[in-house]
């Protein structure tokens, strides 16, 4: 089985560890500069893949802030994100399933370095709020999500330190192929 994952740094990091998984990043693209522009990301993938798509870390990080209300900013994100997958889709027309990875929990600005490029905008809370509301609305799409944000998310919802890369990534892969073997390897 071939499956492929498509999308920001959050498509490979701890993606590259699970098996039979080939990884293509389409970065730096934002969800928006994706969902604005539409450009076919598939070209590469064979006929009869899984696909799954990893887009949305950086808008909840670096953007949505700048663009109140922020509700309505995610809301169409996430439309022109779905509208953007479903056009690669049938431009492929040979998918054999199509996937979305849910947002990572966001860190803690006062326990994570920041990217002077990719800043914190907002607090964490704030954050932590732009992540849950976009996996909300992704989990309520037309593309079934592979949900595995409880699996790296502390009590409060933000990402636990020892399962990522000690940044915004998360890079224990052991949920992912858990996921996998349980939900797409009998596809």
């Amino acid at each position: 089985m071939n499956i492929y994952t498509v999308g920001d740094s959050h498509c490979w990091h701890a993606w590259l560890k699970v098996p039979g998984v080939v990884t293509m990043t389409r970065g730096p693209m934002t969800m928006y500069r994706f969902g604005q522009s539409k450009p076919i990301v598939l070209d590469e993938v064979p006929d009869g893949s899984i696909v799954i798509f990893c887009w949305g870390e950086i808008d909840c990080r670096c953007h949505v802030n700048k663009y109140q209300p922020w509700k309505d900013t995610i809301e169409n994100l996430v439309k022109s994100y779905i509208e953007a997958i479903r056009h690669n889709v049938e431009d492929h027309g040979h998918i054999k399933k199509t996937f979305i990875f849910n947002v990572v929990p966001p860190p803690r600005k006062g326990n994570t370095p920041e990217n002077p490029g990719f800043p914190f905008l907002g607090t964490d809370e704030e954050r932590l709020s732009y992540v849950k509301y976009m996996n909300e609305l992704l989990r309520k799409g037309e593309y079934p999500l592979i949900d595995v944000y409880d699996k790296y998310a502390d009590v409060e919802g933000f990402l636990k330190k020892e399962l990522s890369d000690g940044h915004v990534h998360i890079a224990d892969e052991k949920p992912l192929k858990e996921f996998i073997d349980e939900r797409i390897s009998r596809i």
